[in-house]
């Protein structure tokens, strides 16, 4: 169905707002932005973030649906396979995740609206259930890793896979807190060792 004008710029309006939103977010952080920040980067009024948005939180959870989740590509443990083997398979995972999240400061974003509300209990849910979900992605990947006899079916997947998120989300915000680089095969490293 083709949408008419008005649909096409009420569209637009919601796109620029969440984009100024983001590259806002990224460069002040979650708590210094504000709403004003975003309208004028975006050049609409408040009045046109309220046609979208009830609040800042509720913002922030279009934006985080805006940014998709990562591994939305990965269905089967089949797919986790990219590699010839064991460790070009890790390395080009973890690899796929530092090169998004180290590009940007969205991580440490994510983390500060987190902190600034982490007493409400929708945002709390919302939190356990993305980390769940990042988990077990990961734990897709590790069970395809157990598959080709890679990785002992003796441990388990989804523990390995928090241990793999805690490795990554670790590397990432020293990243960002230091300035040093991510050194992917060292993290490819720790990552085996873990798994191995």
């Amino acid at each position: 169905m083709t949408k008419n004008k008005f649909q096409q710029k009420r569209e637009h309006t919601y796109h620029k707002l969440l984009e100024a939103g983001l590259e806002l977010f990224c460069e002040q952080g979650y708590a210094a932005t504000t709403l004003e920040n975003i309208t004028a980067r975006a050049g609409y009024t408040k009045g046109a973030f309220y046609v979208h948005f009830k609040n800042k939180q509720d913002f922030f959870f279009h934006l985080l649906d805006h940014q998709g989740f990562f591994f939305k590509e990965i269905h089967r443990e089949d797919n986790a396979i990219v590699g010839e083997d064991f460790r070009q398979t890790v390395a080009y995972w973890a690899n796929e995740v530092l090169s998004r999240y180290i590009s940007s400061r969205w991580t440490l974003v994510f983390y500060d609206f987190y902190i600034q509300n982490r007493h409400d209990e929708k945002v709390r849910t919302y939190f356990r259930e993305y980390h769940s979900k990042w988990a077990e992605d990961i734990a897709l990947i590790i069970r395809g890793l157990q598959k080709k006899g890679w990785v002992t079916r003796e441990k388990d997947a989804k523990d390995l896979a928090i241990r793999c998120y805690d490795i990554i989300t670790g590397g990432i915000i020293h990243h960002h807190m230091d300035g040093e680089p991510i050194d992917v095969d060292k993290m490819t490293e720790a990552i085996l060792a873990l798994l191995k």
